[in-house]
């Protein structure tokens, strides 16, 4: 298929998801969007760069179907049931379950919750898998303000914080019964999880025509407007709930990144490095982790840079900064901290072969890149160079290559991360 004949499928503006078809009639990939046409056009759009592989899979397309949703998380789950059933080649390609971000409702605790997990046990209902634990985290904030549910596992003395302001029924504190709980908020949530959200709107409309007809002298309508909120508190809730375009957008890059470093395995963990210091003083180096594609700053790290002899003569000038982050690199993998599964050093030959030499001296097998600016260029348009071991020519991406997105924003998130620490060692050290 081409441009011209996806212009003439009369494809919704609107949130669902949508299927791609091979020659046999098979589905070959399944994908969501909060916007479908402009999702499944954007597919032919010259400038989108794509991959080898995502060059394949548009060659074998001779059918394109969708169906349409009400709103963004029901495109989400929509997506994964999908997926789940039919397991489309190019869906599976590449990818690693580990990776994948998972909706669990923890049926076995004393408080049945909801959670986001990568890790699936004999216990509880799961749903999923997500490429983005982004989007997955936004649908579950949005499903408590329909199905306040708790996430406090044990009953305790005191009500959550979240029952406090409408967003669980108080079971924590004895409020109401695991039995009415269950009923009003997890059985409704698996119902809702599983797609059945007709069902639910359904049985709200019975009950509420029901009332009206028999609500007389108005003693029902206590019952009968709680009802009506809870339907109109459903509808307004998923309108509003926007959990695709960013997340959707980050887990895409971490695909294409993979394919495209010929990484053995998508990279969950993918850590970042800079240096930041003037003439070598109040010298310290950042380490910023992304995870799925996205900054998880509670893995950041931060160093201050010890500067002996071995870096007098050289801490002013590149060959300091090198230095820095052979010492930064050192003290990094000396912890016990989780292994990256790529890391990404702003810089260039110098800094990757520094990366190298450190690797070698612990023994370790970590993919690695280094990105630097094009010489005499400092705008938004620079070509940004990267830079692998052992080669000694830099690649340049085009500015629409998703890989080179995520590249950049580690590299960046790294520099603010190191420059803003630098500041704080600098401001501190004026009132000494």
């Amino acid at each position: 298929m081409n441009l011209n004949k996806i212009k003439l499928l009369n494809i919704p503006i609107a949130p669902g998801s949508y299927q791609f078809y091979n020659a046999n009639d098979e589905i070959i990939y399944i994908g969501k969007a909060a916007n479908l046409k402009s999702r499944v056009l954007s597919y032919w759009q010259k400038s989108a760069g794509h991959t080898p592989i995502k060059n394949k899979m548009l060659r074998e397309i001779v059918k394109i179907k969708w169906i349409e949703t009400d709103s963004e998380i029901e495109a989400l789950l929509l997506e994964a049931n999908l997926v789940k059933k039919y397991q489309p080649q190019y869906n599976v390609l590449l990818r690693d379950d580990k990776r994948f971000a998972y909706i669990k409702i923890s049926l076995d605790d004393e408080i049945p919750g909801l959670f986001i997990t990568r890790k699936i046990d004999k216990a509880g209902r799961y749903f999923g898998p997500f490429t983005s634990a982004l989007a997955a985290r936004e649908t579950i904030r949005a499903l408590r303000k329909i199905f306040p549910y708790c996430t406090a596992r044990k009953e305790q003395k005191r009500p959550c914080f979240y029952y406090q302001i409408g967003r669980c029924l108080g079971i924590c504190a004895g409020k109401i019964t695991r039995q009415e709980y269950l009923k009003r908020a997890i059985k409704p949530l698996v119902l809702f999880l599983e797609g059945k959200k007709k069902s639910l709107v359904k049985n709200l409309e019975v009950n509420i025509n029901k009332l009206e007809k028999n609500n007389v002298n108005g003693i029902n309508d206590e019952v009968l407007n709680k009802l009506k909120f809870e339907l109109s508190n459903m509808k307004q809730v998923l309108a509003g709930a926007r959990v695709l375009s960013i997340g959707e957008k980050y887990a895409n890059d971490v695909v294409e990144l993979a394919k495209l470093l010929m990484l053995p395995k998508i990279p969950e963990r993918i850590e970042g490095y800079d240096i930041a210091n003037i003439f070598g003083k109040d010298a310290v180096g950042s380490m910023v982790v992304f995870s799925g594609g996205e900054a998880n700053k509670n893995e950041y790290r931060k160093f201050k840079i010890k500067i002996g002899p071995a870096y007098a003569e050289a801490s002013a000038g590149k060959q300091g900064d090198v230095q820095m982050l052979s010492q930064v690199l050192e003290r990094r993998f000396n912890n016990s901290w989780p292994l990256p599964d790529l890391i990404i050093v702003d810089g260039g030959k110098a800094q990757i072969n520094a990366v190298e030499r450190v690797f070698k001296k612990l023994g370790l097998k970590i993919p690695a890149v280094a990105i630097a600016k094009g010489l005499g260029l400092r705008s938004a348009i620079a070509p940004d160079k990267l830079f692998f071991p052992g080669q000694a020519k830099p690649l340049e991406l085009p500015l629409a290559s998703p890989a080179l997105h995520l590249i950049k924003r580690v590299r960046d998130e790294a520099h603010r991360f190191a420059v803003g620490y630098h500041r704080k060692l600098r401001n501190r050290a004026k009132f000494i």
